[in-house]
């Protein structure tokens, strides 16, 4: 992939696009690329996604100004805000306002809200993770969300991100949430592709969770297998606020999920979940990260796979107590089935504590459907291949019912439950 053609047609757009105060972050991001050799650059936190392989190959970038939706999934079923982008370029370009909330373009919510999004752009993110720098330095879209303080959402929020192209296209996308203190919201972020189409997506999402503020973010990855996708997230909880992440990966040739959160305020509770489903030669790599900054405060991670054919699932787990942060809990935990002997799974949970005072456990577990079970349900007339589907969506369903949305836990349970029987 050509970086310097990428940058240059991102610069000359970009000055129409955005105000100079996004603008000036792209020439140090693009340095930070240079200078790195990327991506052939070996980093620990990529050992088993190299970024090589990610970023191999000649894709070319989307043009911002395309809008419109090839083929319009049907969501029906689900009561929610929706707002479509294709290959990261929102569809309808504008800012809407709904009781209490705005959403729509980054582009336009650059100017329109630009008191909002010059305080907490670019803030979060790490520039010095590679994919990152190359967001930062080229992205030229992104979905804005903005909840006022106080503010209960009617409804969830959708944002349903569609790829589909003729060409091997580059996709990328830069999200920036902000929900005020004592608001409460539900965001839904659903990935799907056209099965035969080569898309590489390289998005970046930051969330802010102000005081007291309550927020469920749900994620579902379920595109085509010729598709690679990285997405890295970072989020910054205040005094009080609580954060439910939910990542399903039921599509995509290669997923590679960065989940960051920082507890920067006492009394948070900050809960991470993860399913995979995956088969066929799926490679599926999450990475996560949770910084205990501040005393009293709460985290609980629990990640699940289920792996058939040459599926690979990499879990890289870290948490951080730092010195100040007394009176930690957090607890980590990474459970893994594999159907056969080609799938792999590469668990590596962590925890690195600098304070005394704390309560903090981790652990993974790597085994195959309980033979026991099956043998039983089996006597008593369940034929073999519905007792194994019944074994592995009772697995799933831990972190399925974690989804509060009946409607959304619903549609993803059918689908699940399709992956399952292939």
């Amino acid at each position: 992939m050509n970086y310097s053609n990428i940058y240059g047609i991102a610069a000359n757009l970009s000055e129409n696009l955005f105000p100079c105060y996004i603008n000036k972050f792209r020439d140090s991001a693009f340095d930070e690329i240079k200078n790195s050799g990327f991506p052939y650059l070996k980093q620990e936190k990529y050992k088993y996604t190299p970024l090589s392989d990610i970023f191999e190959g000649e894709y070319v970038p989307v043009n911002p100004c395309e809008r419109k939706i090839p083929v319009e999934p049907d969501f029906s079923e689900i009561d929610a805000i929706k707002i479509y982008t294709v290959n990261g370029v929102c569809v309808n370009n504008e800012i809407r306002s709904e009781s209490g909330f705005v959403y729509g373009s980054l582009m336009l919510a650059a100017r329109e809200c630009e008191d909002i999004v010059e305080k907490y752009y670019n803030r979060l993110a790490d520039n010095t993770d590679l994919p990152v720098a190359l967001n930062i330095a080229t992205a030229l879209s992104g979905v804005f969300v903005a909840v006022d303080p106080g503010v209960k959402t009617a409804r969830p929020l959708m944002i349903i991100n569609i790829y589909d192209s003729d060409a091997n296209i580059f996709s990328q996308q830069h999200n920036l949430f902000v929900f005020g203190e004592n608001s409460v919201a539900e965001i839904i972020e659903y990935n799907i592709g056209v099965p035969d189409v080569s898309i590489l997506t390289n998005n970046l999402s930051e969330t802010v969770i102000k005081q007291n503020a309550r927020v469920d973010f749900v994620c579902v990855h379920d595109n085509g297998l010729l598709s690679k996708h990285i997405s890295s997230d970072y989020s910054r909880q205040y005094d009080g606020s609580s954060f439910n992440h939910s990542n399903i990966v039921i599509g995509g040739g290669l997923v590679r999920r960065n989940t960051e959160v920082h507890l920067s305020g006492k009394h948070c509770y900050s809960n991470l979940y993860g399913l995979v489903v995956a088969g066929d030669r799926q490679h599926v790599d999450n990475y996560t990260f949770i910084n205990h900054a501040v005393p009293e405060c709460q985290s609980n991670e629990l990640y699940k796979s289920i792996l058939d054919d040459k599926a690979v699932n990499v879990f890289n787990g870290r948490i951080l107590v730092c010195p100040d942060a007394q009176k930690t809990v957090a607890f980590q935990s990474n459970k893994n089935v594999l159907l056969n002997t080609g799938a792999k799974i590469y668990t590596k949970p962590q925890l690195e504590i600098y304070a005394d005072d704390v309560k903090c456990s981790h652990g993974a577990t790597v085994g195959q459907l309980n033979e026991d079970a099956l043998f039983y349900m089996q006597s008593r007339g369940i034929n073999k291949s519905t007792a194994q589907l019944l074994l592995m969506s009772g697995f799933a369903n831990e972190i399925l019912d974690k989804i509060k949305n009946p409607e959304l836990n619903e549609f993803i349970l059918s689908r699940v439950e399709r992956k399952i029987r292939k």
